[in-house]
């Protein structure tokens, strides 16, 4: 990671948190962490979320295994904040949300819609920043927890190829990945840099026998599925491949061209809950007893009469020899596993021209274009009310987030006789339209079937695919302007002020204001600090997204059992009945104070935050919407259908606030001794430690469930400490990483709470470079091999560890890489 003085000696001018030019990492009023290309590309995993957890340690990431969509774009949190109240760029250009809507979420990250980095290849990147502070004053919505930039690289010629392969220390979850890098000059003034990405991954297995599933087989059931009935760990990833290319041209010596964009697609499956052949209700069971299905009733032979359908424990039960008596249990004796798979596609572009006007008015105008697309599918499963006519696998629709942004950015410096540095005034307009659309699923993926009136679920039983009455397309545009003021009012004091207004057409309109001062206390010790107001627009997905899947719920008795729970619009009828109303954007007050610090070789920053949300934007706790309810609805309803249904909708229903301290250190140590006679060694210490309370919420919205999640389930404690050393052809690292403890509420459920310790894992590579331009590396991560705790409720699941552990549960994984540089 390039910080302090390392960053201000190599000139890294960041684009994020100050308007005013020429400032470095250190000289900026506003925390911003720069790390460059090569701290993401010279590690094992490939995936760049995980990449950003072990350089940004108040980020947070896990691997979602059995999370509906949040498996195929994994909810990341920042500084303990929703994935949505942190905007994301590619050069210095708003990047586009994803399509998926993370309805599960561990509490903190429910109901989010955030931006999909996982498409970014580390290739490509020449830099990323991470401005840790509030920002919407500056850049509009989503900005509450701050802005990480994607730098993309602009080398115009040379380039790099790299082959990866690696594994678990158990053998599985086998990844290959070829990416390469090049530069292509455009004429003398110009150039095109274009990167791509191949990756694939294999699953992972980190489960134990449920202790209903050790019933079944030892009941004597031959079919119940090998090795495990349900298998917790990562999911398989095909066809994963990413192409970004950037570009531009000089068109005189005051204008230029910029261009950048991206295509990417791929695909992702994971298995659902096992669904138990003698409890699964719905499909298998009813009240307690086997649902039963006399197939021709108007024949006038019952031909379930006889029928034992009293559920023994344990018991084996094929469904018997009744040709006309229809079970589940004729077709999968051992049970089902549901396995769903999403399609995911994305792309963007970006088209600029920036110059001057005269002597010192610069300009950046440029429009962006950017599309995610996620098509779901479900197999081995059913829909029940269809009865012995049902498929096994179901197309069940899409979601298709579509976003074009107009920007319009001025600067000026004023020269004020007084200050000691120009005025560097900013100012600008911007332009957004947000675009959502669900389309619907095949027929069978939804409907309500003829066995639908006797107790047989309704839809794909996991995830029901979306009704055309949830079906459909919506918009909405907001229009912006801003202002930015920054200037050195004394040699040693840089004050700056920053305002906007934005309009939206469901909401209203919203104005925002930063102050923010650094002040030089002398060559080597600095403080700074700001405070300022953000917000987040509740996005069209938000507004309009419903869906029926399945969860683990707690009956009355407290038994745990599979129900379909439906997340629902707040524009459906059944979710004004339940007491949703419209949404509101979020608002924020943000407060941050820091040194910063150079003393020799050593850079040290440190900056406490404070964060206060209300209006926080989540799904709430469940409800029940009874059948009486639901048949009124009719036609109208956004989930049509009869019976009971847990249901839940999204709103405003609660207020939080965040409070830490982010350090960050970096050192040069002297090298020579007995062992190293030259080389450059440095070690870089990153840290963070970050507390959320719930300060005020609706009751009737969250439960002490959730606000467990919202407060707990991240760890509040998180640091890494890197080594690196480079000598010759030879160049090595190793990082220690430190997760503190957390609480997960297992299955969703407060009596299979988890209150998981701290764990430190290790990393390490080395790499040597036979011939120029060539590098071998072989390298480890977690090489200890180290897991979290395990889970005292495994028997119930499955899972042997805390699905939501921050460092994942795959633990250690060995890889080597290969990489050519021209």
């Amino acid at each position: 990671m390039r910080t302090g003085a390392e960053a201000e000696e190599i000139e890294t001018i960041v684009v994020v948190g100050s308007r005013q030019p020429v400032r470095s990492v250190t000289d900026t009023p506003a925390p911003v962490d720069v790390i460059g290309g090569e701290d993401f590309t010279n590690q094992g995993t490939t995936n760049l979320p995980d990449l950003m957890r072990t350089l940004v340690p108040s980020y947070n990431v896990n691997t979602q295994p059995i999370s509906d969509e949040a498996t195929f774009i994994r909810p990341a949190n920042l500084r303990g904040l929703a994935p949505d109240q942190t905007l994301v760029f590619v050069n210095g250009k708003r990047r586009h949300r994803g399509a998926v809507i993370s309805y599960l979420g561990s509490g903190v990250s429910e109901g989010a819609q955030g931006p999909d980095i996982g498409v970014i290849p580390a290739v490509a990147l020449e830099r990323v920043e991470v401005l840790r502070d509030t920002a919407s004053a500056q850049y509009g919505s989503d900005a509450i927890a701050g802005v990480i930039n994607f730098v993309l690289k602009d080398r115009p010629g040379g380039g790099e190829v790299e082959a990866q392969w690696g594994q678990t220390y158990e053998g599985d979850g086998e990844e290959y990945r070829i990416a390469t890098n090049v530069g292509v000059p455009i004429t003398e003034s110009g150039f095109a840099n274009l990167s791509a990405q191949w990756h694939e991954a294999e699953p992972t297995v980190r489960s134990v026998r449920r202790d209903d599933e050790i019933g079944l087989i030892a009941g004597g059931n031959p079919h119940v599925r090998r090795p495990y009935a349900q298998v917790w760990g990562a999911p398989e990833v095909k066809g994963d491949y990413t192409v970004f290319l950037n570009t531009g041209l000089d068109l005189g010596e005051r204008a230029g061209f910029y261009g950048f964009g991206n295509v990417a697609r791929r695909e992702t499956e994971g298995g659902f809950f096992f669904r138990n052949p003698n409890t699964r209700t719905g499909v298998f069971a009813r009240d307690g007893n086997r649902l039963l299905s006399d197939i021709d009733p108007d024949n006038g032979i019952d031909d379930c009469q006889g029928v034992d359908a009293v559920v023994e424990d344990n018991e084996f039960f094929d469904g018997g020899n009744r040709p006309g008596c229809f079970n589940f249990n004729k077709r999968f004796p051992g049970g089902f596993t549901p396995q769903f798979k999403g399609v995911v596609g994305d792309s963007a572009a970006t088209a600029g021209f920036r110059g001057s006007l005269g002597r010192s008015l610069a300009y950046d105008v440029s429009y962006t274009y950017g599309r995610s697309d996620v098509e779901y599918s479900i197999r081995d499963t059913v829909n029940g009310s269809l009865g012995p006519d049902t498929p096994t696998r179901f197309d069940l629709g899409s979601y298709t987030q579509t976003e074009q942004t107009v920007n319009l950015d001025l600067t000026h410096p004023v020269d004020v006789p007084v200050f000691a540095s120009p005025l560097h005034a900013a100012a600008g307009v911007e332009w957004r339209n947000e675009q959502f659309e669900i389309g619907a699923g095949e027929r069978a993926s939804w409907e309500r079937g003829p066995l639908a009136d006797q107790g047989f679920s309704t839809g794909a039983n996991g995830f029901a695919g979306f009704h055309p009455n949830v079906a459909g397309k919506w918009d909405r545009s907001n229009i912006a302007g801003y202002i930015d003021l920054e200037a050195d009012l004394l040699p040693d004091l840089t004050l700056g002020t920053m305002g906007r207004i934005e309009h939206f057409d469901e909401f209203d309109t919203t104005a925002d204001f930063k102050v923010g001062g650094l002040y030089r206390v002398n060559a080597n010790f600095s403080v700074r600090g700001s405070a300022g107001t953000g917000f987040r627009a509740p996005t069209v997905g938000q507004v309009r997204g419903s869906k029926i899947t399945t969860e683990f719920g707690e009956t009355a008795s407290g038994r745990l059992e599979l129900r379909d729970v439906g997340t629902l619009s707040v524009t459906c009828p059944e979710a004004a009945a339940l007491g949703a109303k419209p949404l509101e954007p979020e608002e924020s007050v943000t407060f941050t104070a820091g040194v910063v610090a150079e003393a020799g070789p050593l850079s040290l920053t440190a900056d406490v935050y404070n964060i206060e949300v209300e209006g926080r934007l989540g799904v709430s706790a469940n409800n029940t919407l009874t059948d009486a309810q639901r048949r009124r609805f009719g036609g109208d309803a956004c989930v049509p259908g009869s019976g009971e249904l847990e249901a839940r909708y999204f709103g405003n229903g609660f207020d939080t606030r965040t409070w830490g301290i982010d350090v960050v250190a970096s050192v040069d140590i002297p090298t020579k001794s007995a062992f190293l006679e030259s080389g450059e060694t440095e070690l870089v210490f990153v840290g963070n430690w970050t507390d959320t309370k719930v300060t005020s919420h609706d009751p009737q919205f969250i439960d002490p469930k959730r606000i467990l999640q919202l407060e707990e389930s991240l760890p509040k404690y998180r640091f890494n400490a890197t080594l690196r050393h480079e000598q010759d052809r030879w160049s090595a690292f190793t990082r220690l990483n430190y997760f503190g403890p957390y609480t997960e509420t297992h299955l969703n459920s407060e009596r299979l709470r988890i209150d998981a310790g701290s764990e430190i894992t290790l990393d390490a590579e080395i790499s040597y470079r036979p011939l120029d331009g060539v590098e071998l590396s072989v390298g480890a991560e977690n090489i200890l091999d180290n897991f979290p705790d395990e889970n005292p409720h495994a028997g119930v699941a499955g899972s042997k560890y805390p699905e939501s552990s921050p460092m994942g549960f795959a633990g250690g994984f060995y890889y080597v890489r290969g990489r050519y540089v021209f």
